[in-house]
């Protein structure tokens, strides 16, 4: 046991779950790059891509990431066809919130076709009641790249965060870059 608490202590010293971040990041695992704010963090893990923080996650959540286009998402077994308009896709990813169980009062304030990292894409705005009745607002972006769905979403409660933050949000949207 006394040979265990070295490594204990070096790993709890090293290992933060937040680290700030520095003005450009780039993912050679998920194949894009784009400007990061000052004075937010990310999460010090990769493995579901890029999550990033100001205040904390339940105030304002952005994630960046990709997944197989042939993935089924997590709240409908609906898949996406490599084929797929943009609209088509926009619809999917929708149902996919709209299925989410742990919300309720779904509601699509804007859907338009945008480019995403220089890729047709598509821009959802929508709004929803969490289940502590927190009313939060969200902005989903999305493309298929050839066997990939890349996304960028926001999400923060509507009163305050949401439209502080927003601005912050397209900032980055604006620098990302898909590096196939």
């Amino acid at each position: 046991m006394k040979f265990v608490w070295p490594f204990i202590l070096l790993w709890v010293s090293g290992c933060s779950l937040w680290v700030p971040v520095e003005s450009k990041y780039v993912s050679s695992e998920y194949r894009f790059e784009t400007e990061l704010p000052a004075n937010w963090r990310r999460m010090n893990s990769t493995g579901d891509g890029l999550v990033l923080t100001r205040d904390g996650l339940s105030l304002q959540t952005v994630k960046i990431s990709r997944n197989p286009f042939d993935k089924e998402l997590p709240f409908t077994k609906r898949k996406f066809n490599k084929n797929m308009l943009t609209q088509e896709v926009s619809k999917i990813v929708i149902d996919n919130l709209r299925s989410n169980q742990s919300i309720s009062n779904f509601q699509i304030v804007e859907n338009v076709p945008v480019e995403v990292g220089g890729y047709p894409g598509f821009k959802l705005v929508y709004s929803y009641q969490a289940k502590d009745n927190l009313k939060k607002s969200g902005i989903y972006y999305g493309s298929l790249v050839d066997q990939w769905h890349y996304y960028l979403y926001f999400e923060a409660p509507s009163r305050h965060y949401f439209s502080r933050d927003q601005g912050t949000f397209e900032q980055v949207r604006k620098s990302f870059r898909i590096t196939q």
